[in-house]
């Protein structure tokens, strides 16, 4: 209880009984000009009542004072009158609020020490291994290196990005992104591990289009989306980035998604049966995929059948959709 709010509340409970002695003091006032009285009757009226009015202040607020210890102390009392009521109220509902603030902080710093210390684990792997591999061998191949530094990369690429989107207000800078631009791009940067998987990337109906939204945030989805294709798709297989009527369609041939998992698939940490079965999955890529999505112009959906491959789309409002080119 802030000190203000209880003395307002003292005011408030003083006012009557001061109003009415002053009222009495004034009608005292009007009788001895009325009736000839002498003065000395109205100061000594005055004189010999206003000690027990700041007595009966003094006391009534070392009462108040000691319930408010009480209060803060979290000790059980009991009201003994409406201003005291009150104030009873206001202290227990701002300690609701407080209390409610102090667990949602407190488990948002939790949140994100835990990501900090599985993006720092996941990194330390990868640095991990490439020092295996020097210390087993003259020559360590610029392929072992690569995949060592791709994976270090991506790591503390979600750390980042996970930090920033727990920052209460994000810079957003929306422009029109060219599709087949923006993902030649990030295939590019995937590039070795397309390679070493031995998948092949289609592009299928992306030339021309273009989609207004925010670049760094809508990259880091389809990276995060295509990098989830790669590693549950078997060595040879297809991936596909499909432009289909307002949606970007990223599309493997995969292990799947079991429906035992499938709705758990955007809670925080989750990595469900095949994130189990690989050391490389952390169950953060899809809860910051749609975090990202809630502050954006887009949303994500995910279809997927066990043992038939998964469909992640990221459906765009028509209305942040430009083509350049008319298709034959």
């Amino acid at each position: 209880m802030k000190t203000k709010t209880f003395w307002f509340y003292q005011f408030k409970s003083f006012l009557p009984i001061t109003i009415t002695y002053f009222f009495f003091w004034g009608l005292i006032c009007l009788l001895a000009t009325l009736y000839y009285l002498p003065r000395t009757f109205f100061w000594d009226t005055l004189r010999f009542s206003l000690p027990f009015l700041i007595i009966w202040f003094l006391v009534n607020s070392f009462h108040h004072a000691k319930q408010l210890r009480a209060i803060v102390k979290e000790k059980v009392i009991c009201a003994n009158n409406p201003v005291e009521a009150q104030l009873l109220r206001s202290y227990r509902l701002q300690h609701r609020e407080s209390e409610h603030q102090i667990r949602h902080l407190n488990n948002q710093r939790q949140d994100q020490l835990d990501h900090i210390e599985l993006y720092s684990h996941e990194i330390k792997n990868s640095l991990t291994g490439l020092q295996a591999a020097a210390e087993n061998n003259d020559v360590v191949t610029s392929n072992n290196i690569l995949q060592a530094v791709q994976q270090a990369n991506y790591h503390l690429d979600m750390l980042l990005n996970d930090e920033r989107l727990s920052m209460t207000s994000h810079d957003f800078n929306f422009e029109w992104i060219s599709l087949d631009s923006l993902i030649s791009e990030i295939l590019k940067q995937n590039s070795t591990l397309f390679i070493n998987h031995q998948l092949i990337p289609q592009l299928v109906e992306l030339n021309g289009v273009q989609v207004l939204t925010d670049r760094k945030w809508f990259r880091f989805c389809i990276n995060q989306l295509l990098s989830n294709a790669i590693k549950y798709s078997p060595n040879g297989a297809s991936i596909t980035l499909k432009w289909d009527t307002n949606e970007l369609q990223i599309i493997d041939n995969g292990v799947g998604i079991s429906s035992g998992d499938l709705p758990r698939i955007y809670d925080n940490g989750f990595s469900g049966k095949n994130g189990h079965q690989t050391t490389k999955s952390t169950g953060m890529g899809l809860y910051l995929v749609k975090k990202v999505t809630a502050q954006l112009n887009f949303s994500l959906t995910i279809n997927s059948k066990s043992g038939q491959g998964t469909q992640a789309i990221l459906h765009f409002p028509g209305n942040n959709i430009r083509k350049t080119k008319n298709y034959t």
